[in-house]
């Protein structure tokens, strides 16, 4: 019994899932990088983290770019971002490029009412000077989580 006890303990560390390799620990930083930037609203995080030539394709199927985006993006004194949860997070590496998909929560307060909203995204990274950047996302709107 005991063999069996320290076994266990011993393989138990396996059985947990972490990044493998140290690009996706990198990819996997970024992106809680940019879910914290649009909480805090912090433009310079996230224009680090958005690619000057990336192509977002959002739920309406509307495409736009990084000025639209930093544009949605920037601070409102009528929303405010209370959360932005990644769920389900994989992430893919090929080369200096990175497939992430993700179930993404979020909480906005807008005009003082709070409204929630889920998205899948798909979004492709590409490691330039030293840093993952985001150049395509897609996202797919879902209902609202239940509470």
């Amino acid at each position: 019994m005991k063999i069996f006890l320290v076994l266990a303990l011993l393989l138990l560390p396996a059985l947990v899932v972490f990044p493998q390799s140290k690009a996706e620990r990198e990819v996997s930083d970024t992106v809680k990088q940019w879910a914290a930037s649009i909480v805090r609203r912090d433009m310079d995080a996230l224009g680090r983290i958005l690619a000057d030539d990336i192509v977002i394709t959002d739920y309406n199927g509307k495409v736009r770019g990084k000025k639209e985006e930093l544009e949605i993006l920037k601070p409102s004194p009528d929303v405010k971002t209370i959360s932005v949860e990644n769920e389900d997070v994989k992430i893919k590496i090929h080369g200096k490029t990175a497939v992430v998909t993700a179930l993404t929560i979020m909480l906005f307060n807008i005009g003082g009412r709070d409204t929630a909203m889920s998205m899948r995204y798909t979004a492709v990274f590409v490691k330039r000077d030293g840093r993952w950047q985001i150049v395509a996302l897609q996202t797919a709107r879902l209902p609202p989580p239940k509470k």
